[in-house]
């Protein structure tokens, strides 16, 4: 997996199809405890880079708009809305943007994060 940018993940967001949704969905929902603690961990760690490195607002910048590509995609497919899949790979996308914000010294936790974007990151 190479380095991947912001524009880059948001542009993979938006070429999302209802089966890559699903995917990522269900490698997001089956993560073992071990597995949400590192991710929690992980967010922790982001959000000390983003502090440091002052670029938060940056960052929301970022998720907010991984949420909405996210979304956009889901409706540009047929997927209707509210949909607890799509929920869930909007809150980690913006997660991985707000890593992908904070440049390089948060690249090593935010390969941790892109390990369930195989489908996303693939396109990128």
């Amino acid at each position: 997996m190479g380095e991947i940018g912001v524009g880059q993940f948001l542009h993979a967001l938006q070429a999302l199809n209802e089966a890559d949704v699903r995917r990522i969905a269900q490698s997001l929902e089956s993560e073992t405890l071990t597995d949400e603690v590192d991710w929690w961990r992980a967010t922790i760690a982001i959000d000390k880079v983003l502090r440091h490195t002052r670029c938060t607002r940056r960052a929301a910048r970022a998720a907010n708009d991984a949420t909405r590509a996210v979304q956009e995609s889901a409706v540009r497919v047929g997927i209707p809305l509210p949909d607890q899949d799509v929920t869930r790979v909007a809150r980690a996308a913006a997660d991985v943007a707000r890593g992908l914000a904070a440049g390089a010294p948060a690249r090593p936790i935010v390969r941790l994060l892109l390990e369930h974007w195989e489908p996303a990151h693939a396109e990128a």
